[in-house]
């Protein structure tokens, strides 16, 4: 229970070359039309947290992929993984940590099924639940470099019969004010023993009324990141899995990084307290589909921050707009998070990311902008992963 307690604690002490196609899709993504600017005047919730600025992102040159981290400290790491999967019985995790200029450490350990005793190794891939959206993000940002796409667009244009269809915009998808009913809040889909296929999820939502009207609120919405991948689809004729695959995983040299429609035979099974949960898969297509080993994600997330796949220009307008979460100090903004810990613990540090999880499997994708530090970490278990990471940065500051 001590990273529970740990993870509520820290919640609770709150007091490329510019081409022409590239200028074009910028100009798209930048410049909001008349009705755009209306919808976020017409936003009536919290307050918004502050855009960093772009100074915080990384360089290109800071990550070493193919040196190991001096042995003293991997000691130390290797140490407090062993510690925590014994103190909590974890069943099992996998997670990589990316120093600027000092190197890479990784971890791959436990069981992919603890009562088959099926031991976790380096083939081994685990699901990176709603992480998956901090992905499908960056594919829409790279439809609207390709011109395929506009933030602006309507969700009309692919799904009519959505309510407020012709009112809510790819950038209200994105980050989680289109008011959509989330499918996973259906009680039916809940506590079924089966797998819904995207087109049944739909439907669920589609039988409920929206929330709000477009703009007015926060609300975290898996409709959204679904329909998203559904339209990444149609735009490219292609399944979300091949666009991933294309896009990102053979792009970046991902070995191990995918988005796959069926239950991968070498994916870490969801446990609790020792048991296999039979259905605690994650959420479909764009919505937190994709599995990998945590290199693979930390890799991304490193040539995402540092313009390899999106300017770092865009990188950093996914932030403009940083809506306040269910969480003291979590932020949202264009599938990207931001957790500031002076809300959280009176301290000045500032992660930038993505969570995610079941309950029975947590994952989290951050970048530390003080110390530009990249963490990866998946546990098939209802372990807080963000405690482990917040556990793991100890070591690494002390």
């Amino acid at each position: 229970m001590f990273l529970k307690q740990e993870f509520l604690k820290l919640k609770k002490m709150n007091k490329l070359n510019l081409t022409l196609g590239f200028l074009i899709g910028l100009m798209l993504f930048s410049c909001s039309s008349n009705e755009t600017l209306l919808a976020q005047n017409k936003y009536k919730g919290a307050p918004k947290h502050q855009q960093p600025s772009i100074e915080v992102l990384p360089n290109s040159t800071e990550y070493i992929l193919d040196k190991s981290l001096e042995e003293s400290l991997s000691i130390k790491l290797n140490q407090k993984i062993d510690e925590l999967i014994e103190q909590h019985n974890v069943a099992g995790i996998t997670a990589t940590i990316l120093i600027p200029e000092k190197g890479i450490w990784e971890t791959n350990r436990g069981f992919i099924s603890k009562p088959n005793n099926i031991i976790v190794d380096s083939s081994t891939v685990f699901y990176w639940a709603s992480v998956t959206k901090l992905i499908t993000s960056t594919i829409i940002h790279q439809l609207v470099i390709d011109g395929s796409i506009s933030l602006d667009d309507k969700l009309s244009d692919w799904y009519p019969d959505i309510q407020n269809a012709k009112k809510i915009t790819i950038e209200q998808l994105l980050n989680h004010t289109n008011g959509i009913y989330s499918f996973n809040s259906d009680s039916t889909f809940h506590y079924s023993d089966r797998n819904y296929n995207p087109i049944e999820l739909l439907e669920i939502s589609k039988t409920k009324e929206n929330l709000f009207k477009p703009g007015e609120y926060w609300s975290y919405t898996n409709t959204g990141y679904l329909l998203l991948a559904l339209i990444i689809e149609k735009i490219e004729s292609k399944t979300f899995e091949q666009v991933v695959k294309e896009r990102i995983s053979d792009f970046l040299h991902l070995k191990t990084l995918k988005a796959p429609e069926d239950i991968p035979t070498n994916l870490a099974l969801a446990h609790n307290n020792g048991t296999v949960v039979s259905k605690d898969s994650s959420g479909p297509l764009g919505a937190g589909n994709v599995v990998s080993n945590s290199k693979d994600i930390a890799v991304f997330l490193s040539a995402l921050l540092t313009g390899k796949i999106i300017p770092a220009e865009m990188v950093h307008s996914m932030m403009k707009d940083l809506y306040p979460m269910f969480d003291k100090g979590q932020y949202y903004g264009n599938g990207i998070m931001l957790y500031d810990f002076e809300e959280i613990n009176n301290t000045d540090n500032i992660w930038i990311g993505h969570s995610g999880g079941t309950e029975n499997y947590k994952t989290i994708l951050m970048f530390d902008i003080k110390t530009k530090i990249i963490m990866a970490i998946s546990i098939n278990e209802n372990i807080p992963a963000e405690a482990v990471a917040n556990k793991l940065m100890e070591i690494i500051t002390e």
